[in-house]
């Protein structure tokens, strides 16, 4: 079971990411498309693409495994062993060819959310026999969408979420 959901999760996040990596191209510039993503290119916003999508995710599975004791630990660490593929791979890249490239932005995609989903779906199998309340599980979802939306809307005073990334 746990298996079908972290394929399904992967194919979810990774379609929803690709779709907000292009959405400027297939919907005009608004309110709604600058919050999914944003204009401003800084490292924060370029390795987030993945956060709303697995967000979304999370409160689709919550109901089925939900109950499962490390379902928060799993959902953080998918977040943040994603955006640390995907800032490697990005800017990695940016850093050998001294460019941006579409292709190597959906690779990175691709094997973020991977690598995500993988140490997610360990947590998962960790926590199989110990069970604990989904209210918990819900809490915990509402408070790290609470994080998210506060950083969004008012990023804190650093290089990482404010500063304008070099154009070359």
């Amino acid at each position: 079971m746990y298996l079908f959901f972290m394929i399904s999760g992967y194919l979810f996040v990774v379609g929803l990411s690709i779709v907000f990596n292009f959405l400027f191209e297939l919907f005009p510039i608004n309110k709604l498309t600058k919050f999914l993503s944003p204009l401003e290119k800084t490292t924060f916003n370029k390795i987030n693409i993945i956060i709303i999508p697995n967000i979304l995710w999370s409160l689709i599975e919550i109901v089925i495994l939900g109950n499962n004791k490390f379902f928060i630990l799993g959902f953080i660490l998918n977040v943040f062993i994603s955006m640390c593929v995907m800032y490697v791979i990005k800017f990695g890249y940016d850093l050998i060819a001294n460019r941006e490239s579409n292709i190597v932005n959906v690779v990175a995609i691709f094997f973020s959310c991977f690598f995500g989903f993988f140490c997610n779906y360990i947590c998962l199998l960790i926590g199989v026999n110990k069970q604990i309340n989904t209210l918990y599980s819900i809490v915990g979802i509402l408070v790290l969408i609470g994080f998210y939306f506060i950083i969004r809307l008012y990023p804190p005073k650093s290089e990482f979420f404010r500063g304008n990334i070099i154009e070359k």
